[in-house]
């Protein structure tokens, strides 16, 4: 094999990183009409070993190059112009937070206008060493009786583990045949729910962000990957902080 002329990886050996296709890759490389999702972004992150800062510029391209619809406005036609709309405009209001409260309360307004109808949405935070978690922000429909603003034991919710502590995401539907804590009780009174919930590692934070719906309907894929967007973007929003 021939003597490389600039040094750094060759797009095989990215996408073999990445674990994608040498010709998704290039796609991407070279600006095609593509769709790319959060988990892509994040291990192609892990394998260019971007910075918080670079990793935050790439998300901020792909949101700015995902919608099909040129000028994506509030006014677009269709579901995904709106999505695409709202998460770019959160991304930018992210970053110009002063403060994790700032931004739990942009964050919740976010998820409660983004997937719609919500009952009820929130930003939870964590002290792991005590085993207890907050809800610091929630926004509820007015029909929808809110979360209690006192502390929770982990052990009284079955996704802690995944979320809380593993910081990863968590969806189920049924709630009211569990003993859900938070939500066990108020999906029983609606006679429905489902909640989703994803974790935020950051560096001296255990986050999560999530809502809750009065529907039975197990999530989509989509829907994972959106809210799995949003936390990226908290997340990322966060490390610019420190």
């Amino acid at each position: 094999m021939g003597r490389r002329r600039v040094p750094g990886l060759r797009r095989e050996e990215v996408a073999e990183l990445a674990e994608i296709s040498p010709a998704w890759y290039t796609l991407l490389e070279t600006a095609r009409d593509i769709r790319v999702s959060p988990r892509m972004l994040d291990r192609l992150a892990t394998a260019l070993r971007l910075s918080d800062d670079e990793k935050m510029y790439l998300f901020s391209l792909a949101i700015d190059e995902l919608p099909t619809i040129p000028r994506v406005t509030p006014e677009s036609v269709g579901t995904i112009g709106r999505e695409y709309f709202e998460l770019k405009t959160f991304a930018n209001r992210s970053r110009l937070v002063s403060t994790v409260q700032e931004l739990a309360d942009l964050t919740t307004d976010l998820l409660f206008d983004f997937t719609r109808p919500v009952e009820d949405a929130y930003f939870i935070r964590a002290d792991l060493a005590a085993g207890e978690f907050v809800f610091t922000a929630q926004r509820a429909s007015p029909r929808f009786r809110g979360v209690p603003s006192g502390s929770f034991q982990l052990s009284s919710v079955h996704d802690a583990k995944e979320v809380l502590v593993n910081g990863g995401l968590f969806a189920e539907q049924n709630v009211g045949s569990t003993q859900h804590a938070a939500f066990g009780e108020r999906a029983r009174e609606l006679g429905a729910g489902r909640f989703m919930s994803k974790g935020i590692k950051g560096q001296s934070l255990d986050a999560a962000i999530g809502y809750f719906q009065r529907d039975n309907t197990p999530y989509s894929e989509h829907e994972c990957d959106a809210l799995g967007l949003i936390a990226e973007i908290v997340y990322l929003a966060l490390a610019s902080r420190t």
